[in-house]
């Protein structure tokens, strides 16, 4: 069966509505993902813009981020896909609810080896994506929702997660997928370490189940820092 993976792009980073709760002007984000099929890594940076706070107001956030991930057709193909967005967004919310709001560009250039001509995502490409994020707090026994959804046109890309934050540990669901292609992820998130001075270390993992693939595991750290 054919498989051509979605871009995990800005999804794996609490990038838009947790910085409501920090005494930041900006944020410098760091991750990285690696299951069976697939690894992920990423850099960026999510900041006011004049007039607003994180949290409340217009923000934009700069991402270079690299993709591998491998899939099968009548062979077995290798991708490689290194890139850079850009995204304008407005925070809003209040004492109960929070939420954030992305329409940006994404620039890659994806490698395939050996070369697959039928994957969309094959050779460089811009495309417009969006990204909604979604935070409730005190939702249960402490704990707070925080939900995201993404959309990449062009490449009709999607990813979906849920997850409850403040729990020593947190359970988190991922969803994920494109025309060709489905996955779902269940595992769980353990903070590392948290900083009064907006710092913290995000440990992730679970099970990853792929369209078409034995089901594996996955792992991943988020590093998030107030500037």
């Amino acid at each position: 069966m054919r498989t051509a993976p979605v871009v995990f792009a800005a999804a794996l980073a609490a990038a838009a509505v947790a910085p409501g709760a920090m005494a930041a002007d900006a944020l410098a984000l760091a991750g990285v993902e690696v299951a069976r099929n697939a690894g992920y890594v990423y850099v960026g940076y999510l900041g006011a813009l004049p007039g607003s706070t994180l949290g409340n107001g217009w923000v934009h956030r700069q991402w270079l981020d690299g993709l591998q991930y491998s899939y099968d057709t009548t062979q077995s193909i290798r991708a490689r896909s290194p890139g850079f967005s850009t995204a304008l967004g407005y925070h809003g919310g209040d004492a109960s609810v929070a939420w954030g709001a992305y329409l940006g560009l994404r620039f890659a250039d994806t490698d395939l080896s050996p070369d697959d001509p039928g994957n969309v995502n094959r050779g460089f490409h811009t495309r417009a994506q969006a990204q909604v994020e979604y935070r409730v707090p005190r939702v249960v026994g402490g704990a707070e929702f925080d939900g995201l959804a993404q959309w990449e046109f062009g490449s009709r890309s999607w990813y979906a997660r849920a997850r409850l934050n403040g729990w020593a540990v947190g359970p988190e669901l991922v969803w994920k997928g494109s025309p060709e292609y489905h996955a779902v992820q269940i595992g769980a998130t353990m903070r590392l370490y948290d900083t009064r001075a907006g710092e913290h270390l995000t440990l992730k993992g679970g099970l990853d189940r792929q369209s078409g693939r034995s089901t594996g595991p996955y792992l991943g750290l988020e590093w998030v820092r107030g500037l």
